[in-house]
C-alpha cells in the first residue's frame, strides 16, 4: 500500500510491556504509548537510500525493461486503537525523474527485493486499464442522475474491458501487439448492425424531444409550486 512521505514508522517494535490491570473504578482506562521515537519514511529513506538502494527492473515494457532504484527495510506501524504494533516492510522507489514513492507491505521478511519491486509497480497496469476503458470503451461518457444508472454503465464497461483482456491473452502468441483499440475497430467491422432508415431516425428524434419537453415542464411545475408555497408562508 502506498503511503505519504510523512507516515511515521518505528525502527524497532514499539509495543510497550504489558501493564498491570488498573483497579476497577471510575476514571479513564489506561492508554498505551509506543516505546521509542518514530521517524517519517521520507527522513528514514534520506539516511540510507543513497548507500543501500539497488538498481532493479520493476516491469517489462514494449521497448525494454523499466528500471528504478529500490530500497527495503523492516519497520513497524503503530495505531492508537491497536494494542500491538504491526511489522511491515518499507519499500522505497526512486523514479527516473528523481521522485520517490513509499509503500508498506505485510510480506514476510525474506521476500526478495525484486518481488517487492514488481508488486509495487503493478499500479501501472491498473492505470493502464483505466486508460483503455476511458479512451476505447466510453467509461467517462455518461449523463446520469442516479446511482443505479451509473452502476449499470460501469458494469458494462468492466465486462467489455474483461472481454478485451481475454481476447488479447488468447491472441498473445499469434498477435502479440494486439491492442484494445485494434479489437474495438475489428468489432466495428464484423459485428452486424441493424440498418436504420430516415423515418426511424426521425421517430427516435421526436421521442427524445417529447421526453426532453416533459422534463422541462416538470421542472417548471416544481419551481412554480415551490414559489407558491414560499409565498403562502410569507403571507401567514
Amino acid at each position: 500500500m502506498d503511503v505519504a512521505r510523512n507516515t511515521p514508522v518505528w525502527l524497532r517494535d514499539p509495543t510497550p510491556s504489558p501493564q498491570p490491570d488498573k483497579p476497577s473504578g471510575p476514571g479513564r482506562p489506561r492508554s498505551l504509548h509506543p516505546v521509542g521515537e518514530s521517524i517519517a519514511v521520507q527522513a528514514l529513506a534520506a539516511r540510507h537510500f543513497a548507500k543501500q538502494a539497488r538498481a532493479l527492473i520493476i516491469r517489462e515494457s514494449t521497448r525494454a525493461g523499466v528500471g528504478a532504484k529500490i530500497w527495503v527495510r523492516e519497520a513497524w506501524l503503530w495505531d492508537e486503537p491497536n494494542q500491538r504494533a504491526r511489522r511491515r516492510l518499507l519499500v522505497v522507489r526512486q523514479e527516473a525523474d528523481g521522485a520517490f514513492k513509499y509503500s508498506l507491505s505485510n510480506a514476510s521478511a525474506d521476500t526478495a527485493w525484486e518481488r517487492l519491486a514488481y508488486m509495487q509497480a503493478q499500479r501501472f497496469w491498473i492505470e493502464r486499464a483505466f486508460q483503455d476503458a476511458k479512451s476505447e470503451l466510453g467509461m467517462a461518457q455518461y449523463e446520469l442522475r442516479g446511482w443505479p444508472g451509473w452502476h449499470h454503465h460501469m458494469t458494462l464497461v468492466c465486462m467489455a474491458l474483461l472481454f478485451l483482456t481475454r481476447e488479447r491473452c488468447l491472441c498473445q502468441k499469434d498477435t502479440p501487439l494486439l491492442s484494445a483499440r485494434d479489437i474495438v475497430e475489428l468489432l466495428a467491422i464484423y459485428l452486424p448492425r441493424r440498418s436504420r432508415d430516415q423515418a426511424e431516425v426521425m421517430r427516435q428524434m421526436r421521442r427524445r424531444h417529447r421526453a426532453r419537453q416533459r422534463d422541462i415542464d416538470n421542472r417548471r411545475q416544481r419551481a412554480l409550486a415551490a414559489t407558491r408555497h414560499h409565498a403562502r408562508k410569507l403571507t401567514k
